[in-house]
């Protein structure tokens, strides 16, 4: 990759990275303005409670993210970026256009994908262990 492109990846993580800052610090503006209200109102607490969980969610996917964000920089930094963390091949710049922090070649990311979710399927007529 040529080093406009490196930079403009770099602007692109950038530019997404103070996003996503930007977002959490809503998100925890939006999480203080919920409190706790002196009611007993069944209702008012599953509604308080609901958006509580609904932020925290938002926020680990924020910083999920943001830790993908992270780790495209670092590779930016050590001239890795564009590798493919799986096989070590070139990730088509199509693919880094449209995912910046992208760390396998779509190759690997279906197969990986294909993977996870063949190890969610159960046979039909297989009862699935769980452990309790």
């Amino acid at each position: 990759m040529n080093a406009k492109k490196l930079k403009d990846a770099r602007q692109r993580l950038t530019i997404e990275y103070e996003n996503l800052i930007k977002s959490i610090n809503r998100n925890r503006t939006a999480a203080e303005d919920i409190k706790v209200e002196n009611t007993e109102d069944e209702g008012d607490l599953a509604i308080i409670s609901h958006d509580k969980h609904l932020l925290s969610n938002l926020n680990q996917g924020v910083y999920d993210h943001l830790k993908f964000i992270k780790e495209a920089i670092s590779a930016l930094d050590r001239g890795q970026y564009g590798e493919c963390l799986s096989c070590g091949k070139d990730i088509n710049e199509k693919r880094l256009l449209a995912v910046p922090w992208a760390t396998l070649c779509i190759r690997c990311k279906e197969e990986t994908e294909a993977e996870r979710v063949s190890s969610r399927l159960v046979p039909a007529g297989v009862e699935e262990e769980t452990d309790f």
